[in-house]
Parts: structure tokens; sequence; C-alpha cells
């Protein structure tokens, strides 16, 4: 009996030890995150975080990836540039040789040789590969500033699309909401007698029709705002950012003298391509170099083992000498080498005039794209804005006091709600030609 009876105790003592099914470190070990935790952490990466363009165009420079990698060809460029400045190392040589055809006592003698020897680059190849290496250094250096230019534009682009579906869906939430006022005001006058049944069903149809509607365009701009992330490193992945700003953007300039020069003194790529142009210029100047032959100095040690032969005894001895080697230009003078770095300078400088000639048609291009954008947006601001509202607002007052139907409202509405989408599509496309004309030009800055 007790026996029982502390068997009974015990089981009761580790059953109030042992940690219950609510637990939450049970929780977190077995199933995961309470339902809470898993709330919390999704209320946290779905809520939005304001942010301005220069803080986010900071972010992206420093978090973005893909500028992350473009970054170590300039550590590549910066070792290819150390070794061309190194001498060649120097060369240590030994050899050995013995008598293999008499025996021990006969042997012939033999020798034990040492030597040090250093090959001197003449013709100041040395100097001539450093600039070489120079030029090709700059090159790198501008592709990444072309790379980290065309980084920003895009996320500037990206941002103001943001900004633009943004304001599209403000626009249907405000029609959605007026939508859902007129309804309230029908049914009331549904109950009065003043309406038909078919009026307040028409009503509640475009409600319905417009807040489908509302969550199409609210959808399209949490898309953009997340598409803000691909921009970003992934310590950002969960943050929902909402641009801060205005699509009212101006552009550093709109003189095409201005703008041409700046396209062609400025752009990191034109830029990179004349350093190219200019290593293969130097190159050349290597090549005629190479026809100058190398001097190879140096110094040796010998030494020569006894013979005890006796048709040719030799005693032992040490010997030290000097040594010079230089390569006889006689048969290649380097002419293909020079004939091909030459045509590459050429094929360099082409290239060149090319992309000079396409820039400046860029830029053309671009600044006609530019005034095009910014009269539409004149257009709208100028007075087409104003009077459809002012349109609306009067047929809403002549809605209620019986002047116009139903439809008159609906369409007056929905003429509103395609002029106002029209206006903020216009205003994104004026960014966009913004945003191009300061990539032909070669212009960083850009305000929203």
């Amino acid at each position: 009996m007790k026996t029982l009876l502390y068997l009974f105790l015990l089981m009761l003592f580790l059953e109030r030890q042992a940690p219950s099914a609510d637990s939450p470190f049970v929780q977190e070990s077995a199933e995961g995150p309470s339902a809470e935790r898993l709330a919390e952490l999704t209320r946290l990466s779905s809520r939005r975080t304001p942010i301005k363009l220069e803080d986010y165009l900071a972010k992206v420079a420093a978090s973005n990836l893909s500028y992350a990698s473009q970054r170590y060809n300039i550590t590549i460029a910066e070792t290819a540039l150390a070794a061309a400045k190194l001498f060649q190392n120097p060369v240590l040589q030994f050899s050995n040789a013995k008598d293999q055809t008499h025996n021990r006592s006969q042997a012939l003698a033999g020798y034990y040789q040492t030597s040090m020897s250093q090959t001197f680059e003449m013709g100041g190849k040395r100097t001539k590969r450093w600039l070489v290496a120079r030029q090709n250094y700059a090159a790198t250096s501008a592709t990444l500033q072309s790379f980290l230019q065309n980084l920003r534009l895009d996320a500037s682009a990206a941002y103001a699309d943001a900004i633009a579906l943004g304001k599209v869906a403000s626009q249907f939430q405000r029609t959605a909401a007026l939508l859902r006022d007129l309804l309230q005001a029908q049914q009331e006058r549904q109950k009065a007698g003043d309406i038909s049944d078919v009026d307040l069903l028409q009503t509640r149809v475009e409600v319905r029709q417009y807040e489908a509607e509302l969550l199409n365009a609210q959808a399209q701009a949490t898309n953009a705002e997340l598409g803000l992330n691909a921009f970003l490193g992934p310590q950002f992945s969960s943050t929902h950012w909402y641009p801060v700003g205005t699509l009212d953007v101006t552009p550093q300039s709109t003189e095409l003298f201005k703008l041409l020069s700046s396209a062609i003194r400025n752009r990191p790529d034109l830029v990179a391509m004349r350093h190219l142009r200019d290593a293969a210029l130097a190159n050349i100047n290597l090549e005629k170099a190479k026809r100058v032959p190398d001097v190879t100095v140096g110094a040796l040690w010998i030494q020569n083992t006894p013979s005890y032969n006796e048709v040719s005894p030799q005693p032992l001895y040490n010997a030290a000498g000097v040594m010079l080697s230089v390569p006889l230009p006689i048969w290649n003078r380097n002419k293909t080498g020079i004939a091909a770095s030459q045509a590459m300078a050429t094929q360099a400088q082409l290239q060149l005039d090319n992309a000079e000639v396409q820039a400046g048609v860029a830029v053309r291009q671009t600044l006609s794209l530019y005034d095009s954008a910014r009269e539409r947006v004149d257009l709208y601001q100028g007075g087409v804005l104003k009077d459809v509202d002012a349109a609306l607002e009067k047929r809403v007052l002549s809605y209620k006091r019986g002047g116009s139907s139903l439809l008159e409202l609906l369409d007056a509405q929905r003429k509103a709600n395609e002029v106002w989408q029209s206006f903020y599509d216009a205003q994104s496309d004026h960014a966009r030609a913004v945003i191009e004309l300061h990539r032909a030009a070669g212009i960083w800055i850009i305000h929203f």
C-alpha cells in the first residue's frame, strides 16, 4: 500500500515539473513561433516606411549587390597596375656533371656550377607598361561610375513609378469614397420614394465597380513600392518602403549646347572609352619598346673536382666569372605587334567617335521627348484639371437638385477619373523623360 502511495506521489510531482503544452518554450521549439509572434513579424514586414529619394539612392549605393560586385573590378585593376611596376625576378641556377665512362679511380674531372642572373628590360618597357595599366585602371574606374549612374537613374525611375501609381490609387480611393456617400444618400432617397429601385441598383453596381478598380490600383501601387527593394541589399528585403515626394521634376538644363557639352565631357561611359583609346595609344609605344632587346647579366661560380686519371689528371680548382646575354633582333623586330597595336588604337578611336555621335543623338531625342512630356503636363495643369473638377462638382449639385440623371453624374465621375489618371501618367512620363535626359547628358543630380 505504501509502495503504491509513493508511486502516485512521484508521478504527481513529475507531472507538475514537466512543461505544459501551453508553455511558450514548447511552442517555440516544437511548433515554431506562436501565432502572436507570427502576427508581430507580419506587421513589422508590412509596415510602410517613408523614405525620400536622396535617402533611397544612398541606400542603393551602399547595399546594392551588383554594384558591390562591380567594385571588385577596381581591385583587379589596382593589382594589374601594381604588377606593371614590378621588376623581373632573378634566376638562380645550379648544375653538376660527373664522368660516367670511367670507374671511380680513373674518372675524369667533374664540376659544380652555380649562377645567378637578372634580366633588365631596356627601352623603357616597364614605364610604358605601367602607363598602359594606368589608363586601363582609369577606364575601369569610369566604367564603375557609369554603372553607378545608371543604377541610380534606374532606381529613380522605379521611385517615380511608385509615386505615380500611388497617386492613381489615391484618386480611385477618393472616387470610391464619393460613390459610397452617394450610395448612402440614394438609399435614403429610395426609402423616401424620391428615386426608383433601378437608380439605387445602378449606384450600387457603380460603387462595386469602382471598388474593384480601387483594389487593382492599390495592388499595382503596392507592387511598385515593393519593387523598390530590387535595387537594395538583402538587409532591406522585409521593408515596405513608401516613397515621399512629388513628380514635379525639373531638369538641370534644357539648353541643347549645354546638354551636348555635358554629355561629351561628363558621361562616364565616354570617359571610359577615352581612357581605353589612350591605353591603346600607350600600347603602341610599349610594342615599339619591345624592339629593343633586353639584357641579361649574371655571375657564376664553378668548382672543378680533382681527377686522378692516368692519362689526364687534373687538380681541384675554383673559377668565377660573369655572363652577358643579349638577343639579336635579326628576324623579329616586332613589326606585327606594332601593326596590331596601331590597328587597335585606330579601332578604339573610331568606337569613341561613334559613341560621341550616338550620345549627341540621344541628347536630342531625350530633349525632344522631355519637351513633349512637359507640354502634356502644362496642358493638364493649365486648366484641364480645374475644369474637370468644377464640371464634376456642378454635376453633383445638379443631380442633388434633380437637374441631372444618375447616368450623367456617373459619366462625369468616370470622365474626371480618366483625366486625373491621364495627368498622373503624364507626370510619370515627364519624370522618366527628365531621368533619361540626365542619363543621356551624363548628369547625376535629380530631385523629386
